[in-house]
């Protein structure tokens, strides 16, 4: 029972307490979790904590109890509202542009610049966008289109060309199957 009888008397410095409050729990009587608070700070300068032993325990009567200095706490300032964007709507906007691009920026689009939700900004002021077409060009030409091949020919319906093709598959196999047997494989 020796080890519970240490009180802030027995320390300089409140942080020595501190160190030994795991030791000693009556060194922080208010349950704050900071030990003997009456005591000063040890002074700045690279010092370190001095370790505690434990002393033999005392034949006298331990001294009576320290008295508990109440501890006043300031409230919490309250959190500053966060800091929220003008609202803006599309007669904000001097140009289409303008509104697209905010619409870009914010596609969750909090200001709501895309009622329609067709990724088109402020159609009900600057109008509905243009209809794309699928088109590349405007001018489309009617009737087939000239091939550059050789008209003058007769029987080039394609069955030629599938017999010369048949004729060169033909004769590379010919080729390989000649490397192969040279080479052994």
């Amino acid at each position: 029972m020796g080890l519970l009888n240490k009180t802030c008397s027995d320390f300089t410095y409140q942080e020595d307490a501190q160190a030994a409050v795991g030791l000693y729990p009556d060194l922080d009587r208010d349950k704050d979790g900071r030990a003997c608070e009456s005591l000063p700070s040890r002074p700045t300068g690279g010092s370190t904590t001095t370790p505690v032993t434990p002393e033999p325990e005392p034949t006298t009567t331990s001294p009576s109890p320290e008295p508990v200095t109440p501890v006043t706490t300031q409230p919490a300032a309250p959190a500053a509202a966060p800091v929220k964007a003008a609202d803006k709507d599309c007669a904000d906007y001097s140009t289409q542009a303008a509104a697209q691009a905010a619409l870009l920026d914010d596609p969750s689009d909090p200001n709501n610049l895309d009622a329609d939700n067709d990724q088109f900004a402020c159609e009900s002021k600057f109008g509905a966008p243009a209809k794309k077409t699928s088109q590349q060009v405007k001018v489309h030409p009617s009737g087939g289109v000239a091939t550059g091949g050789d008209e003058g020919v007769s029987g080039t319906d394609g069955a030629g060309y599938a017999l010369g093709g048949l004729l060169l598959a033909g004769a590379g196999a010919v080729l390989v199957a000649g490397r192969r047997a040279r080479s052994g494989n």
